[in-house]
């Protein structure tokens, strides 16, 4: 016989298996339910998203853009009119020979250079970059008063019109050709650029004849 805790011939009884409870999935029941709630919420969220609002309002405008405005009434400061007048300049002119001096009247900046290197060029010259073509017309009128004014080479008329090649049907500006003291002296007012140009020779030369050969190269 046995007692609690204790086995007969010293060993214990061998273990017998036990098979594991079969788990069995959701009821039928259950998923049809689960499926209908689902259904009935979806439902729900359509309706609520396709019925039509009672607030009949067009939507509101988007703001404009502030910041494109003020980017587009924004403009570029105008060039130094010394470096307009540098740009419009003949050639033959190197750096430093021509520099600022006090504006004629009714200009905007005037420069006054020295000898230009090209063949024929004037000793002395002053260019004038001027408001308007009232203010060239009154440049013209001013140097004529106060010159010896003689036909230009080739009896050619001053004051007279002149014109570029390119374009002879159009009148560029004046031309005027006389004496300065001793000195032979062309001048000039170019409509476009809005510039006066007095340019000067000497007795031994340029002549005048020089440097109205210079001029029709240059114009």
């Amino acid at each position: 016989m046995s007692t609690p805790g204790s086995w007969e011939n010293g060993a214990p009884p061998p273990v017998i298996p036990r098979p594991a409870p079969t788990r069995r999935g959701p009821h039928l029941g259950v998923i049809v339910g689960v499926v209908a709630a689902v259904a009935a919420v979806g439902a729900g969220a359509a309706f609520l998203v396709l019925r039509p609002s009672g607030d009949s309002a067009a939507p509101a405008a988007p703001a404009p853009n502030q910041g494109s405005t003020a980017a587009s009434t924004t403009s570029a400061p105008p060039s130094d009119p010394n470096s307009r007048l540098l740009r419009a300049l003949p050639a033959g002119y190197p750096t430093g020979t021509c520099t600022p001096v006090a504006r004629l009247e009714g200009a905007l900046a005037t420069m006054a250079c020295t000898a230009n290197s090209d063949p024929g060029g004037p000793v002395s010259a002053t260019y004038s970059l001027l408001v308007d073509s009232a203010a060239l017309d009154k440049a013209i009128k001013e140097l004529t008063n106060t010159s010896t004014v003689v036909d230009c080479p080739g009896r050619i008329q001053s004051p007279g019109p002149w014109r570029h090649n390119a374009s002879p049907q159009e009148v560029s500006g004046t031309l005027v050709c006389g004496i300065q003291g001793d000195n032979p002296m062309l001048a000039w007012s170019d409509i476009d650029k809005q510039l006066f140009s007095v340019v000067q020779g000497r007795p031994g030369g340029p002549t005048l004849d020089h440097i109205y050969a210079w001029w029709t190269s240059h114009s």
